[in-house]
Protein backbone atom coordinates (compact mmCIF):
# COMPACT_ATOMS: atom_id res chain seq x y z
CA UNK A 1 0.00 0.00 0.00
CA UNK A 2 1.25 3.42 -0.87
CA UNK A 3 2.57 5.67 1.86
CA UNK A 4 0.17 8.37 3.03
CA UNK A 5 0.55 11.65 1.20
CA UNK A 6 -0.38 15.02 2.44
CA UNK A 7 -3.30 16.48 0.54
CA UNK A 8 -2.49 19.53 -1.55
CA UNK A 9 -5.39 21.77 -2.42
CA UNK A 10 -5.31 23.91 -5.56
CA UNK A 11 -7.83 26.71 -5.50
CA UNK A 12 -9.45 27.59 -8.84
CA UNK A 13 -11.73 30.44 -9.83
CA UNK A 14 -15.00 28.63 -9.13
CA UNK A 15 -16.93 29.53 -5.97
CA UNK A 16 -16.75 26.71 -3.45
CA UNK A 17 -15.34 24.27 -6.01
CA UNK A 18 -11.63 23.54 -6.28
CA UNK A 19 -9.30 20.99 -7.79
CA UNK A 20 -7.52 18.75 -5.32
CA UNK A 21 -4.56 16.42 -5.65
CA UNK A 22 -5.30 13.43 -3.47
CA UNK A 23 -4.96 9.68 -3.64
CA UNK A 24 -7.93 7.97 -2.02
CA UNK A 25 -5.93 4.80 -1.37
CA UNK A 26 -3.10 6.81 0.15
CA UNK A 27 -5.53 8.57 2.47
CA UNK A 28 -7.09 5.31 3.55
CA UNK A 29 -3.67 3.87 4.33
CA UNK A 30 -3.55 6.33 7.24
CA UNK A 31 -6.13 4.12 8.93
CA UNK A 32 -3.88 1.07 9.04
CA UNK A 33 -1.91 1.69 12.21
CA UNK A 34 -4.26 3.56 14.54
CA UNK A 35 -5.45 1.78 17.66
CA UNK A 36 -9.06 2.39 18.59
CA UNK A 37 -8.84 2.48 22.35
CA UNK A 38 -7.36 0.76 25.36
CA UNK A 39 -10.54 -1.33 25.76
CA UNK A 40 -10.18 -2.44 22.14
CA UNK A 41 -6.43 -2.92 22.36
CA UNK A 42 -4.84 -4.70 19.43
CA UNK A 43 -7.49 -3.68 16.91
CA UNK A 44 -6.79 -1.04 14.30
CA UNK A 45 -8.82 1.24 12.10
CA UNK A 46 -8.52 -0.02 8.52
CA UNK A 47 -10.17 0.56 5.18
CA UNK A 48 -12.61 -2.26 5.95
CA UNK A 49 -13.94 -0.22 8.87
CA UNK A 50 -15.31 2.42 6.50
CA UNK A 51 -18.41 1.16 4.68
CA UNK A 52 -18.55 1.73 0.95
CA UNK A 53 -21.83 2.32 -0.86
CA UNK A 54 -21.59 0.93 -4.37
CA UNK A 55 -19.11 -1.15 -6.30
CA UNK A 56 -15.67 -1.62 -4.74
CA UNK A 57 -14.22 -1.50 -8.27
CA UNK A 58 -15.80 1.83 -9.29
CA UNK A 59 -13.24 4.19 -10.82
CA UNK A 60 -14.53 7.24 -8.94
CA UNK A 61 -15.11 7.62 -5.19
CA UNK A 62 -17.22 10.35 -3.60
CA UNK A 63 -15.88 11.13 -0.13
CA UNK A 64 -18.54 12.94 1.87
CA UNK A 65 -17.44 14.68 5.07
CA UNK A 66 -20.45 15.35 7.24
CA UNK A 67 -22.19 15.69 10.58
CA UNK A 68 -25.56 14.09 11.26
CA UNK A 69 -26.81 17.28 12.92
CA UNK A 70 -25.79 19.50 10.00
CA UNK A 71 -28.82 21.12 8.29
CA UNK A 72 -26.84 21.66 5.08
CA UNK A 73 -25.92 17.97 5.04
CA UNK A 74 -29.60 17.07 5.29
CA UNK A 75 -30.36 19.50 2.47
CA UNK A 76 -27.87 17.67 0.25
CA UNK A 77 -29.23 14.30 1.40
CA UNK A 78 -32.81 15.33 0.57
CA UNK A 79 -32.17 17.10 -2.75
CA UNK A 80 -29.06 15.68 -4.41
CA UNK A 81 -27.94 12.34 -3.02
CA UNK A 82 -30.62 10.11 -4.52
CA UNK A 83 -29.98 11.31 -8.07
CA UNK A 84 -26.27 10.56 -7.62
CA UNK A 85 -27.08 7.09 -6.30
CA UNK A 86 -29.37 6.30 -9.23
CA UNK A 87 -27.13 7.68 -11.98
CA UNK A 88 -23.62 6.91 -10.74
CA UNK A 89 -23.57 4.49 -7.80
CA UNK A 90 -26.20 1.98 -8.90
CA UNK A 91 -24.71 2.00 -12.41
CA UNK A 92 -21.25 1.10 -11.02
CA UNK A 93 -19.56 4.30 -12.15
CA UNK A 94 -18.86 5.65 -8.64
CA UNK A 95 -19.04 4.69 -5.00
CA UNK A 96 -19.54 6.69 -1.83
CA UNK A 97 -17.87 6.77 1.57
CA UNK A 98 -18.86 8.91 4.54
CA UNK A 99 -16.20 10.44 6.80
CA UNK A 100 -17.62 11.60 10.12
CA UNK A 101 -16.72 15.10 11.28
CA UNK A 102 -19.00 15.43 14.33
CA UNK A 103 -18.27 18.99 15.42
CA UNK A 104 -21.72 20.42 16.23
CA UNK A 105 -22.23 18.75 19.58
CA UNK A 106 -22.64 15.60 21.64
CA UNK A 107 -25.57 14.37 19.55
CA UNK A 108 -23.28 14.42 16.51
CA UNK A 109 -20.83 12.03 18.16
CA UNK A 110 -23.53 9.66 19.43
CA UNK A 111 -25.19 9.54 16.03
CA UNK A 112 -21.90 8.77 14.29
CA UNK A 113 -21.12 5.99 16.77
CA UNK A 114 -24.59 4.55 16.21
CA UNK A 115 -23.99 4.10 12.49
CA UNK A 116 -20.99 1.88 13.19
CA UNK A 117 -22.90 -0.08 15.80
CA UNK A 118 -25.55 -0.61 13.12
CA UNK A 119 -22.78 -1.64 10.73
CA UNK A 120 -21.93 -4.49 13.11
CA UNK A 121 -25.28 -5.90 12.01
CA UNK A 122 -24.89 -5.00 8.34
CA UNK A 123 -27.15 -1.95 8.38
CA UNK A 124 -24.78 1.03 8.18
CA UNK A 125 -26.31 2.78 5.17
CA UNK A 126 -29.88 2.16 6.29
CA UNK A 127 -29.08 3.71 9.67
CA UNK A 128 -27.17 6.54 8.00
CA UNK A 129 -30.23 7.40 5.91
CA UNK A 130 -32.58 7.18 8.89
CA UNK A 131 -30.53 9.72 10.84
CA UNK A 132 -30.88 12.33 8.11
CA UNK A 133 -34.54 11.53 7.55
CA UNK A 134 -35.23 11.95 11.29
CA UNK A 135 -32.84 14.85 11.96
CA UNK A 136 -34.16 17.47 14.38
CA UNK A 137 -32.74 20.67 15.86
CA UNK A 138 -29.08 20.93 16.77
CA UNK A 139 -28.16 19.78 20.27
CA UNK A 140 -31.75 19.32 21.45
CA UNK A 141 -31.06 15.75 22.55
CA UNK A 142 -32.68 14.10 19.53
CA UNK A 143 -29.78 11.63 19.20
CA UNK A 144 -29.94 10.36 22.79
CA UNK A 145 -29.45 6.65 23.43
CA UNK A 146 -33.17 5.93 23.67
CA UNK A 147 -33.92 7.54 20.31
CA UNK A 148 -30.93 5.91 18.66
CA UNK A 149 -32.01 2.53 19.99
CA UNK A 150 -35.55 3.15 18.75
CA UNK A 151 -34.15 3.81 15.27
CA UNK A 152 -32.24 0.55 15.49
CA UNK A 153 -35.42 -1.29 16.52
CA UNK A 154 -37.40 0.20 13.64
CA UNK A 155 -34.74 -1.01 11.22
CA UNK A 156 -34.98 -4.52 12.59
CA UNK A 157 -31.64 -4.54 14.39
CA UNK A 158 -31.04 -6.65 17.49
CA UNK A 159 -31.37 -3.87 20.06
CA UNK A 160 -29.53 -5.58 22.90
CA UNK A 161 -26.43 -5.97 20.75
CA UNK A 162 -26.83 -2.40 19.52
CA UNK A 163 -27.16 -1.02 23.06
CA UNK A 164 -24.11 -2.95 24.25
CA UNK A 165 -22.12 -1.47 21.39
CA UNK A 166 -23.24 2.06 22.24
CA UNK A 167 -22.72 1.72 25.98
CA UNK A 168 -19.22 0.32 25.52
CA UNK A 169 -18.21 3.33 23.38
CA UNK A 170 -16.74 0.76 20.98
CA UNK A 171 -16.37 3.24 18.11
CA UNK A 172 -15.63 6.46 20.00
CA UNK A 173 -11.92 6.40 19.10
CA UNK A 174 -12.67 5.70 15.46
CA UNK A 175 -15.09 8.62 15.22
CA UNK A 176 -12.56 10.88 16.95
CA UNK A 177 -9.95 9.80 14.44
CA UNK A 178 -12.10 10.47 11.38
CA UNK A 179 -12.98 13.88 12.77
CA UNK A 180 -9.29 14.68 13.12
CA UNK A 181 -8.46 13.45 9.62
CA UNK A 182 -11.34 15.43 8.10
CA UNK A 183 -10.08 18.68 9.56
CA UNK A 184 -6.35 18.11 9.10
CA UNK A 185 -5.76 16.07 5.96
CA UNK A 186 -8.87 17.19 4.10
CA UNK A 187 -8.77 20.71 5.57
CA UNK A 188 -12.55 20.58 5.96
CA UNK A 189 -13.88 23.40 8.10
CA UNK A 190 -17.56 23.00 7.31
CA UNK A 191 -20.01 20.28 6.37
CA UNK A 192 -20.81 18.93 3.95
CA UNK A 193 -17.46 18.87 2.16
CA UNK A 194 -16.92 16.48 -0.73
CA UNK A 195 -13.78 15.12 -2.33
CA UNK A 196 -14.54 13.32 -5.59
CA UNK A 197 -11.47 11.35 -6.66
CA UNK A 198 -10.71 8.88 -9.42
CA UNK A 199 -8.22 6.02 -9.49
CA UNK A 200 -5.50 8.21 -11.01
CA UNK A 201 -5.68 10.61 -8.05
CA UNK A 202 -7.32 13.47 -9.95
CA UNK A 203 -10.13 15.03 -7.93
CA UNK A 204 -12.62 17.79 -7.41
CA UNK A 205 -13.44 19.46 -4.10
CA UNK A 206 -16.99 20.69 -3.52
CA UNK A 207 -18.02 22.54 -0.37
CA UNK A 208 -21.65 22.87 0.54
CA UNK A 209 -24.99 21.30 -0.50
CA UNK A 210 -24.59 21.96 -4.21
CA UNK A 211 -27.30 20.76 -6.62
CA UNK A 212 -27.04 17.60 -8.68
CA UNK A 213 -25.79 19.52 -11.73
CA UNK A 214 -22.57 20.49 -9.91
CA UNK A 215 -21.83 16.89 -9.00
CA UNK A 216 -22.78 15.64 -12.44
CA UNK A 217 -20.22 17.94 -14.03
CA UNK A 218 -17.50 16.93 -11.57
CA UNK A 219 -18.22 13.21 -11.82
CA UNK A 220 -18.33 13.19 -15.60
CA UNK A 221 -14.99 15.00 -15.75
CA UNK A 222 -13.37 12.30 -13.63
CA UNK A 223 -14.81 9.20 -15.30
Amino acid sequence: MANPKKIAVGVVAVILVAAVTISFSSYMSDFDNVQRSSQDEGKTITLSDIPVLGSQTATVTIIEIGDYQCPACKLWFDNTRQDIIENYIETGKANLVFIDMPFIGADSISAAEATYCANDQGMYWEYHASLYQLQQHENDGWANIDRLTAIAFNLGLETEQFSECMNSKKYFSQISFTKQKASTDFEANSTPTFIIVNTSGTAERIVGPHPYSTFEKALDSLL
